[in-house]
C-alpha cells in the first residue's frame, strides 16, 4: 500500500499544528488534513501564558494583541476587588490568527494541509491506517486525532472514555474605545457564582472576548449568567476597585468613569469543553488523540491551549519513536500523557472540588492575601502547578485526600441543587 504520508493529523488547530511542526522539522512526511478554511473562528478566550509560550518552539510574539497585568476578581459579580502583577500574567490574541499563525510554521518546516477535508472515521489495517473524509480516503502509518471536542478520529478508534462534558459560550463585544484602552491591561474574572461557573473578559486589539463557562449539565443557566455579566460591565460597580487597586500599584493606567458602553456584538457561539477525568488509554493501535480530542482540558478554568500544545509535542515524539523503530507501540504516548498531563489535571479537578465547596472563602483569600495572589499568578503564568497546592497546607497535607474526597461529596450536591433550581436559591 502507498501511503500519502508517514503520518497524517486530523485537525489544524494547536495540538495538531504543533504536533505537525514537531514531525516535519525532523524529516517526517505529514498530511494535514483540516475541515474549515483559514482563518476560522473558534470560541476561546485565547490568552497565552508563559507556560504555553515556553512548549512553542518558536516565538509567538506576532499575534499578541494585549498584555494582562491586572485581574478584577468577583464572585457572583459582588465582592469586587483588583490584584496587580508586576510581570505579564498572559497574552492575549484571536484564536483564527493563533491557529492560522501555527499552521503557517508547520508548513514552513514541510508539513502539507489540504483544507476541507472533514475526517469521518479512521480503519486500520496490519501495516497501515486508511483516514476516511468526505471525499475519499487517505493512507498512513499512523494518525493523530487533533480534531477537537467532536473528535471523530476518537471517538472510530474508542478513544473517547471518561470524559465529563462542559460547555462555554463567548462573544465578541465592541464597546467604546476609551474604556478598551483603559482596560487594554486587564482580566475580568467572576467565579464561584454557580457550582464549577466562571465568567471571563479578555481584551483583544478593538474589541472585547466576553464568556462564561462550566459544567453541561448546568447549560440552561448559562445565559442568563452571560446576561448578569453584560450588565455588571455596564453598570460598572467595579469601576471603584478598579481605580484603587491600580492607585495602590503606582500604576499610571487610564482609568475609566463609567462601565462599558456596549456598542455592539459581532459573535455569539457556544463551545463543548471535553474534560478527561481518569487515567485511560489515549492510542490505539496506529491512532492517537491530542488536545481537546482526548478530553486534555483544564477542568477549573477550561483552559485548553497549555495541554493541546503539550499533547502534541509528546505525539510527534512517540511517532518518531515509532517510525524510527526505537519502539515497537505507541505506549509511551499513553503512558507520557497520563504520567504528566492527566496527573496535573485529575489535581485541577481536586481543586475544583475545595473551590466549589467553600468559593466565597477562597475569593477573600486572594483578596486578603498577598501570599494566595502571588500563589495565584505563578499558577496562573505557569511558574507553580497544580499538584504544588497540596504543600500549601504544611503539616496537615496528610489531609488533602480526605478534604478533597468530602469537598467532591459536596460539590457535586451543589451542583444537582443548583440545575434543579438555578439562581434562586431556592
Amino acid at each position: 500500500m502507498t501511503t500519502d504520508a508517514d503520518v497524517i493529523i486530523a485537525g489544524a488547530g494547536p495540538a495538531g499544528t504543533i504536533a505537525a511542526y514537531e514531525l516535519a522539522i525532523r524529516g517526517v512526511s505529514v498530511l494535514i488534513l483540516e475541515k474549515s478554511q483559514f482563518p476560522r473562528y473558534k470560541v476561546c478566550g485565547a490568552g497565552l501564558t508563559y507556560k504555553i509560550l515556553r512548549e512553542i518552539p518558536f516565538d509567538a510574539s506576532p499575534v499578541f494583541e494585549t498584555q494582562i497585568s491586572n485581574v478584577i476578581f468577583s464572585s457572583g459579580f459582588r465582592d469586587i476587588f483588583t490584584r496587580t502583577s508586576s510581570d505579564p500574567l498572559i497574552y492575549c490574541t484571536m484564536r483564527d490568527k493563533f491557529d492560522a499563525f501555527l499552521l503557517a510554521k508547520a508548513v514552513e518546516a514541510g508539513a502539507r494541509v489540504i483544507y476541507g477535508e472533514k475526517v469521518g472515521e479512521v480503519q486500520q489495517q496490519k501495516d497501515y491506517a486508511t483516514v476516511v473524509t468526505r471525499s475519499g480516503s487517505f493512507h498512513s502509518q499512523l494518525v493523530i486525532g487533533a480534531d477537537g471536542a467532536s473528535s471523530s478520529v476518537a471517538r472510530s478508534s474508542g478513544l473517547r472514555e471518561n470524559m465529563m462534558p462542559g460547555l462555554a459560550w463567548e462573544a465578541e463585544v465592541l464597546v467604546d474605545p476609551a474604556v478598551l484602552k483603559a482596560c487594554s491591561q486587564t482580566l475580568f474574572l467572576d467565579w464561584g457564582a454557580f457550582p464549577g461557573g466562571y465568567g471571563w473578559v479578555f481584551p483583544k486589539g478593538d474589541h472585547l472576548s466576553i464568556g462564561v463557562g462550566g459544567p453541561a449539565a448546568l447549560s440552561k443557566w448559562m445565559m442568563t449568567y452571560y446576561r448578569e455579566m453584560l450588565k455588571y460591565l455596564e453598570e460598572g460597580t467595579w469601576i471603584q476597585s478598579f481605580k484603587s487597586g491600580l492607585l495602590k500599584a503606582n500604576s499610571e493606567f487610564q482609568i475609566p468613569d463609567s462601565g462599558f458602553n456596549i456598542l455592539g456584538t459581532t459573535s455569539l457561539k457556544s463551545w463543548p469543553i471535553p474534560v478527561r477525568v481518569k487515567k485511560s488509554r489515549f492510542h490505539h493501535g496506529r491512532v492517537l488523540v491530542a488536545g481537546d480530542a482526548g478530553g486534555l482540558t483544564d477542568p477549573l478554568t477550561g483552559e485548553g491551549i497549555y495541554y493541546a500544545v503539550r499533547s502534541g509535542k509528546l505525539a510527534a515524539a512517540a511517532c518518531c519513536e515509532y517510525l524510527e523503530a526505537q519502539s515497537p507501540s505507541l505506549n509511551s504516548y499513553t503512558e507520557a500523557v497520563n504520567d504528566e498531563l492527566m496527573t496535573e489535571l485529575l489535581e485541577a479537578n481536586r481543586i475544583k472540588f475545595l473551590f466549589n465547596t467553600a468559593p466565597l472563602k477562597i475569593h477573600r483569600f486572594v483578596c486578603n492575601s498577598d501570599r494566595a495572589w502571588r500563589a495565584f499568578g505563578k499558577v496562573l503564568r505557569g511558574e507553580r502547578w497544580y499538584a504544588d497546592v497540596r504543600f500549601g497546607f504544611g503539616q496537615w497535607k496528610f489531609l488533602w485526600g480526605l478534604t478533597c474526597y468530602i469537598s467532591k461529596w459536596i460539590s457535586d450536591y451543589r451542583e444537582k441543587r443548583f440545575s434543579k433550581n438555578g439562581f434562586t436559591g431556592k
